[in-house]
This record gives C-alpha cells, sequence and structure tokens, in this order.
C-alpha cells in the first residue's frame, strides 16, 4: 500500500527492453547528442518530470533516480506502469454532474482533494465526487519509444543517464 504497485513486464515489453539494451551499448551513448536528448526531453517528458530543475512535477522527479543505470530506465520508459510509487497512482474521480477526471493527487483535505491532471491542478469540492478509484496504471504512456528513431532514442537516454546538464542545442555556454 505505501509503495505501489509492482508487476512484472509482459513478453513483448521484455522483448523491447532486450533490443534496447543491446542498441544503447556503452559505446553508442559516448556518441551521442545530449544537447539534442535534452531537447527531446523537453519536448516529450517535461511536462510530466522533472530533470535538473527543470519540467513539471506530475510524475517523479528524474534527477536523483537510478538515471546511471540503463536497465532502470528503459524498464520504466517501455513498461511505465510496472512499477507505479504510491505518490504517482492515477486517480480517476467520476463528478456528480456527470464529468470524469483522471490525474495524481496532490493534496488532500476534508473538503476538497487537489488533482493534478495532465494539463491542469483542479481543486474537487468532494461533496461532488460521486466516485474515487485509484488505478493500478501509471499516467505515462506505453509505447512513448516508437515514436522516436534509434538516434532519437540514443540521444534521450544518453541524457537522461547524464550526471549534469547540458546545454540545449545551438545555445552558447560561456567557457570559464
Amino acid at each position: 500500500r505505501l509503495w505501489g504497485d509492482v508487476r512484472v513486464s509482459a513478453a513483448d515489453k521484455r522483448d523491447l527492453i532486450d533490443r534496447w539494451r543491446a542498441e544503447l551499448t556503452p559505446e553508442a551513448l559516448a556518441a551521442a547528442d545530449r544537447p539534442h536528448g535534452r531537447a527531446l526531453f523537453a519536448r516529450d517528458c517535461a511536462g510530466c518530470h522533472v530533470l535538473f530543475g527543470a519540467g513539471r512535477k506530475l510524475g517523479p522527479d528524474l534527477t536523483g533516480s537510478n538515471r546511471r543505470n540503463l536497465d532502470y530506465l528503459l524498464e520504466n520508459i517501455v513498461d511505465p506502469g510496472a512499477s507505479v510509487g504510491s505518490d504517482f497512482r492515477a486517480v480517476a474521480v467520476v463528478l456528480a454532474d456527470g464529468r470524469a477526471l483522471t490525474g495524481v493527487v496532490s493534496g488532500s483535505d476534508e473538503r476538497t482533494l487537489t488533482l493534478q491532471t495532465a494539463q491542469d491542478t483542479v481543486v474537487i469540492d468532494r461533496r461532488e465526487i460521486a466516485e474515487q478509484t485509484v488505478q493500478a496504471t501509471s499516467l505515462m504512456p506505453d509505447g512513448l519509444l516508437a515514436k522516436l528513431s534509434p538516434e532519437d532514442v540514443r540521444d534521450l537516454v544518453a541524457y537522461l543517464a547524464s550526471p549534469d546538464q547540458v546545454p540545449l542545442p545551438g545555445v552558447d555556454v560561456p567557457r570559464e
């Protein structure tokens, strides 16, 4: 209950993780364009995740996670629902007027429930809640790597595993 849900990934997702692990060798990651990976993170990930202080905290802050571990990264990207921390479980809320919302509970008191959705922060009067269900799934969708080229995946993973922030593409960094 405190830690969240953990399950074994399906065979197709395990196969995809194995394929990416074979392609993302230390040599391939060393040749990556990490600034391009940062731009991909800003486009595809920062709407829900924070890394190096940039982004939105709908999902876990990635800065302190086990990002240097390729298996950890791939498992969480390819199968985000396999391990969902209790603070990040999706909650489905049906309101008395029939509207439905899904998000992560970011605050709660006797009168209100604050739900962080993919678009907004919504404060809901508890008297308006007809049904509330904690989901076993993550808000993070499956298949995020499918829309990226192999080079994009390499660059994104290299950026995610970076020990420090890198400049965005085309941004000159002053020399010290």
